[in-house]
């Protein structure tokens, strides 16, 4: 049942202009991961900002990149982006994706990096934790134009190779 408000509803704990978001409520409350995400996955996801996401359209691949928020508690990916780009359009026929996010710096000595797969979770509207994750690590993105989608990651690898020494971990939902 969804009840229509056009401010701050108590029983979704979201805001919202068209009306309650009892469904996107039931999917956070619902997809809250089971295990716990590794420390250092966490880490480096919160220390970095750009994704490369991976699509594909009658078996031909495409990829781009984003700016991206992380929602430790559900696992998911935030990321903006406007209905009429390419790889929305591909995203709409098939929303299973694979990406990466590599540290910022990159070194000889030192590779540090995720891997993931994933599922675009296609809402209208995105809730107020994964909008204020958003915009409060990216203020001008408030002008940029497009919609928040929530991309609901099923498994993780990281790895840091430091002085040749490889140290991976793995997490899935």
């Amino acid at each position: 049942m969804i009840h229509v408000i056009d401010r701050y509803c108590h029983k979704c704990h979201f805001y919202s202009k068209s009306g309650c978001t009892a469904i996107l409520y039931k999917f956070f409350m619902t997809n809250t991961i089971a295990t716990a995400i590794n420390k250092e996955i966490l880490e480096f996801t919160a220390g970095n900002k750009i994704a490369t996401i991976c699509c594909t359209e009658a078996n031909k691949p495409y990829c781009f990149n984003v700016f991206y928020s992380f929602l430790e508690e559900e696992g998911c990916i935030i990321f903006k982006s406007s209905e009429s780009t390419r790889h929305m359009q591909i995203l709409a026929g098939n929303n299973h994706v694979a990406g990466t996010v590599i540290a910022s710096e990159i070194s000889l000595t030192k590779v540090e990096g995720i891997q993931f797969e994933g599922v675009i979770v296609n809402k209208d509207t995105v809730g107020l934790k994964a909008s204020k994750s958003y915009y409060l690590r990216y203020p001008f993105a408030v002008t940029v134009p497009g919609r928040l989608w929530i991309l609901e990651l099923n498994s993780i690898k990281y790895t840091n190779t430091t002085n040749g020494i490889s140290n991976k971990k793995a997490w899935q939902r």
